[in-house]
């Protein structure tokens, strides 16, 4: 591959031989840039260094080595030979440099023209081969576009996230914990540059729950959530956390955070999902073991006021939990001593068994072939007193269950 560059023609060489950009230019340096457009990089560098002998501080010199190291660079890489080609991307990047501290002014374009060049071409192929899932074709990529412009640190992230997603794959299934320690190596190393680097922090508090470190993970995303408590981004990623975690209430109250600030803003590209996270927020509430059956109740009617027409998975979601907070209010009045207070859970849970009732008798009129809507309609008619009805609709669960 021909890297096309900034590389004067032989006619304007004749003319301006003597004169740089910074003054007066060297043979040295001239004889460089023939050698460089020969596509004779070695002795392009050989010659660039015989003129150091006679005079350092000369910012073309410089900006021409750095463009032999840089072809130098791309031939290793075209021979498969990492090392080398690291070598002369790192080269090249202190020869930039070093042009730029004796004339920045002069010199700066040219240079992060470039610059920008190794970066992209090792980038453009890291992106190529990391598609094709080459992933040890796209990291080395990934490590000399760092190499070449270490200014950056987006392919050090990078780095990171492809072994992230390797390590979710099932062929990488043994490497898992070993990939994930590398990512977490790789995003230390760029928030040792970028401390308050707000995405390598979720990065890395996702890659130590994925390690089994969730309590280091959750210390970073309670900081996190200090300073962005609208970012719904990073209040799913606490969610899924929570639910890794086994925290199903935590997990549920993240969701209806986000619900709200998605209905809340004026975009209408972000409510597609709200339904869905209402409906486990309801579930995950109602579990016996939280009992949160107000805020169940509440996220699931307004799941079912997201509906035109009443489906068959909120429906059954809602007379559950009537059912469920029911029988607590029940067992609340059996424990409860004082009369006033008992009486109003006794009445509270018929309130709820009442609502059961109503919303399973729409739901088995609507869906005849859920065998659950019968039993919890059955069930709730127990405690009401509707016992032929009960009966009736137990014994259709049963032929629907295939108990008969």
């Amino acid at each position: 591959m021909i890297k096309v560059r900034y590389i004067l023609l032989l006619g304007l060489l004749v003319l301006v031989a003597a004169v740089g950009l910074s003054g007066c230019r060297s043979a040295h340096t001239t004889s460089a840039i023939l050698y460089i457009d020969e596509q004779n990089y070695d002795k392009a560098v050989e010659v660039i260094h015989e003129g150091f002998q006679y005079n350092d501080n000369e910012p073309d010199a410089y900006y021409y080595l750095g463009e032999a190291y840089s072809h130098l660079a791309e031939e290793a890489v075209e021979d498969d030979d990492f090392d080398e080609a690291r070598k002369n991307y790192e080269l090249a990047y202190q020869a930039y440099q070093r042009s730029l501290d004796i004339n920045y002014d002069s010199w700066v374009d040219r240079v992060e023209d470039s610059l920008k060049y190794n970066y992209g071409n090792r980038y453009r192929q890291a992106k190529l081969d990391w598609d094709e899932e080459y992933f040890e074709q796209a990291e080395g990529h990934l490590r000399l576009a760092y190499a070449a412009l270490p200014d950056s640190l987006a392919p050090v992230k990078n780095i990171a996230r492809m072994k992230m997603q390797m390590s979710e794959k099932p062929e990488y299934a043994e490497q898992k914990t070993a990939l994930l320690e590398e990512a977490l190596v790789l995003i230390d190393q760029a928030l040792d540059a970028n401390p308050e680097a707000y995405f390598l922090q979720v990065n890395k508090a996702n890659v130590l729950n994925a390690l089994g470190r969730n309590e280091e993970a959750f210390v970073i995303f309670d900081t996190l959530l200090r300073e962005h408590a609208d970012d719904t981004g990073l209040l799913l990623d606490v969610a899924e956390l929570a639910i890794d975690d086994g925290d199903y209430a935590r997990a549920a109250d993240f969701y209806v955070m986000v619900v709200d600030i998605n209905e809340g803003d004026t975009d209408a590209s972000n409510d597609g999902q709200n339904k869905e996270m209402l409906l486990a927020a309801g579930s995950w509430y109602s579990v016996t073991s939280i009992a949160r059956y107000d805020d169940a109740l509440a996220v699931l009617d307004r799941a079912a006021n997201l509906e035109l027409i009443p489906t068959e998975r909120t429906m059954l979601l809602r007379l559950k939990t009537f059912y469920k907070y029911g029988k607590k209010l029940k067992d609340d009045a059996t424990a409860e001593t004082d009369p006033v207070a008992k009486a109003e859970f006794d009445g509270l849970s018929k309130d709820n068994f009442n609502r059961a009732v109503e919303i399973g008798t729409a739901m088995t009129n609507n869906f005849v072939a859920n065998s659950e809507g019968f039993l919890y309609l059955s069930m709730a008619q127990v405690e009401i007193g509707e016992f032929n009805a009960s009966d009736a609709n137990f014994k259709t669960y049963q032929e629907l269950s295939g108990q008969n």
